[in-house]
């Protein structure tokens, strides 16, 4: 363990790293007490059954519509449930409601499809109740399908001639709010006439590190250049999509007067999120981060969720398969979600869950190589009740927010502490309780024992 900690202390720490303000010395705030809260949103939320905000929440909304103004880019790492979506998926939507031009003003980039789909829903709950609208990028349907919602063409006057191409300055976003995947934006980027993000105001990095890891047709560096004003280039395109006197380019003009030097004001604002933010300071510098302000729980790097109790049980190899039958049956009926190390295990182990016989729950798998039509059926049934115990992937490891997951269980040990942190918060969440159970051999050093709680050894009679 020493050799561990010698190896965390060698990693640089960017200045603004080492003063973070800690999320967990905040309350929760009930919504009557909230300062600013459009009454619109209130009612929202209400409807939503969300009484009161989160600490990650009302610390967000305090540097955002609070005294920060949206001052500094901010950084956000805290446990996995902790309910960073609508930490900001209210503020910039409390902040877009006074908008009266439609336009593409914020963009959510997620690194997965079933992810993105999930913060739709989350945006879909309260936009509307101020006027405005959120569209998806995904390739879930059609790239047709897709323009047709995120760009508004014009109507065409029966009986009159036209060039094609004199509407096109007519081309207007549909959306004001639009939750993407890497490879669709780009593809909206390069080829969708009509598409820019020339007016964009926010942009949220949900699951950072992997956005970061991995390059995704390099979607990162292309959004930033896009987005980066100066005199040359800046809204170059605006008079294409509002009819003279009117400009899009008081939108973001120059902001000398408070202090950006160089750059628009009101400026591209970036928020940052994940439950194991990188501390790489290589990585951090792809974002271009403005004076960013780091917001973390307590004081260890990564962090569990606060009722998740860690279990971890030993036994042969050739037996696993029958001490997870027992285990499941244990558990009763209670939804549980069991990880494997790859889509390929997930479906030998589905399959031979499903070998035994009167079983009393209901076993389905989930994994990156079925379709998308048949995860999203899945994934439906599960939240339903329908299936009791989901056999997965790391597809499901991240972000994926199930209502009344009791258990999770690491049938095959997970590789690294970030893994562990993830599939673990998949219970847990919004200050339920849960547990995480691991699968051991005797010879397996576990990577829970890395974890920032300890775990209990359970014995063959638990099971």
């Amino acid at each position: 363990m020493g050799a561990e900690e010698d190896k965390q202390k060698s990693i640089p720490v960017l200045p603004w790293m080492r003063s973070p303000i800690d999320v967990s010395s905040f309350d929760e705030c009930p919504l009557t007490l909230l300062p600013c809260l459009d009454p619109r949103l209130k009612v929202a939320l209400e409807n939503m059954e969300i009484s009161s905000l989160f600490p990650v929440q009302l610390a967000v909304w305090q540097e955002t519509i609070g005294p920060g103004s949206f001052e500094r880019d901010l950084c956000i790492n805290s446990p996995t449930g902790s309910g960073k979506t609508l930490a900001y998926a209210l503020p910039i939507v409390q902040m877009l409601s006074t908008r009266s031009v439609k336009c593409l003003r914020a963009l959510v980039v997620l690194p997965t499809r079933d992810l993105a789909l999930q913060v739709k829903e989350v945006f879909s709950a309260i936009a509307p109740a101020v006027g405005l609208s959120v569209g998806l990028a995904v390739g879930q349907s059609s790239i047709a399908d897709e323009i047709s919602e995120l760009i508004n063409r014009p109507k065409l006057q029966l009986g009159v001639s036209f060039d094609p191409e004199d509407f096109l300055p007519e081309l207007q976003s549909s959306v004001d709010i639009l939750v993407a995947t890497p490879g669709r934006l780009m593809d909206h980027i390069n080829n969708t006439k009509g598409f820019t993000l020339e007016h964009l105001c926010y942009l949220v990095v949900d699951e950072t590190d992997r956005l970061l890891r991995e390059a995704y047709q390099s979607w990162l560096p292309t959004v930033l250049q896009i987005t980066r004003a100066n005199d040359e280039s800046f809204l170059p395109c605006a008079h294409t999509f509002l009819p003279s006197p009117f400009s899009l380019k008081t939108i973001r003009r120059s902001g000398l007067e408070r202090g950006f030097k160089g750059k628009p004001y009101p400026r591209l604002v970036k928020m940052v999120l994940s439950a194991t933010l990188t501390q790489d300071p290589s990585k951090l510098a792809q974002l271009d981060l403005h004076h960013p302000l780091f917001l973390t729980t307590g004081q260890k790097r990564y962090q569990l969720p606060e009722k998740l109790q860690s279990y971890k049980l030993f036994c042969e190899s050739k037996y696993k398969p029958l001490y997870l039958v027992a285990l499941l049956q244990s558990l009763g009926e209670e939804k549980c979600i069991v990880f494997t190390s790859s889509v390929e295990s997930t479906h030998r182990l589905c399959t031979l869950l499903n070998s035994f016989d009167n079983l009393p729950f209901k076993i389905k798998e989930y994994s990156g190589l079925q379709r998308q039509s048949v995860r999203s059926k899945t994934l439906k049934a599960f939240r339903k009740g329908d299936i009791q115990v989901l056999v997965s992937s790391d597809a499901m490891t991240r972000g994926m927010d199930v209502e009344g997951v009791r258990n999770v269980v690491n049938y095959d040990m997970p590789a690294y502490i970030k893994t562990y942190i993830h599939r673990a918060g998949r219970t847990a969440r919004a200050g339920q309780t849960g547990c995480c159970f691991t699968l051991l051999r005797e010879d397996e050093v576990c990577v829970v024992l890395l974890a920032s709680r300890p775990t209990h050894i359970l014995g063959e009679g638990y099971v």
